[in-house]
């Protein structure tokens, strides 16, 4: 396998991961309000990658997985115009358990 340096050598980018446990099943509606919240968030400034998926192992799991090229561009996200209808969406979800980090990545070697 071949290792090539990324973009990111002289930057810091910051990287959210983690699960949300849901007290409903991941179903349509909750992917409907993810894709929405998706589309919207990569239109933003410094947004790299955002990415809700269900978990396959667990129909009550949501995985997140967020890259962003600033501490900046990420809390600019949080006062996004897309933000409050998608905390309303995700109040439906009686949402039991948060298991959500923020990463500052200093380097990293695309695989």
């Amino acid at each position: 396998m071949s290792l090539r340096m990324s973009k990111w050598k002289d930057k810091k980018m910051i990287v959210i991961a983690g699960t949300l446990t849901l007290g409903i099943s991941v179903d349509d509606n909750v992917l409907d309000a993810c894709r929405t919240m998706m589309t919207a968030t990569h239109a933003e400034k410094g947004c790299v990658d955002y990415v809700f998926s269900a978990d396959p192992l667990n129909d009550h799991t949501l995985r997140v997985f967020e890259q962003w090229e600033s501490l900046e561009d990420l809390e600019a996200h949080f006062q996004a115009p897309h933000m409050p209808p998608f905390r309303e969406a995700m109040a439906q979800w009686n949402i039991t358990g948060k298991n959500i980090h923020r990463f500052t990545v200093a380097d990293s070697v695309e695989m």
